[in-house]
């Protein structure tokens, strides 16, 4: 069945512990539970990337009237949204992988999000984050 997915980035206010991060997990799986909303958090230096997947409405209601006003973070900048053929992950209301900054600039095709053409947009970034993602939801469920 066809979902909508969508990918924001943000930069946290406060360094995240990992009691504050598990504080978050348990927070964003109840409540996208009853959404019946999936996704993928990648939190590490002091940035949040979240993948969120759902009935249309369903995210972008929470994207502009929850996320974009937490105060956890800041600039909130939505990467990626599309209609997709089915969800990524399906069986998780919200999984997590910490980043390892070092490990994402060895994968093949890095694309530095911060780097921009001449308009001040990358046009590869939300791609490469998309086939990242990607890659950890196959991992996650050949686990």
């Amino acid at each position: 069945m066809p979902v909508f997915q969508l990918i924001y980035r943000s930069r946290a206010n406060a360094h995240f512990s990992d009691d504050d991060l598990i504080a978050l997990l348990r927070e964003c799986r109840r409540n996208n539970t009853s959404q019946k909303i999936t996704g993928l958090l990648l939190y590490g230096y002091g940035s949040f990337v979240q993948l969120l997947e759902g009935p249309e409405k369903v995210v972008g209601e929470l994207f502009s009237r929850h996320i974009i006003h937490d105060k956890r973070h800041r600039e909130p900048l939505v990467l990626h949204r599309a209609r997709v053929p089915k969800r990524l992950f399906d069986e998780w209301s919200m999984a997590f992988q910490p980043m390892d900054a070092e490990k994402v600039r060895s994968l093949s095709g890095y694309t530095n999000p911060d780097q921009s053409t001449g308009d001040g947009k990358n046009l590869l970034a939300p791609l490469r984050l998309l086939e990242l993602m990607q890659g950890f939801a196959l991992d996650m469920k050949n686990r």
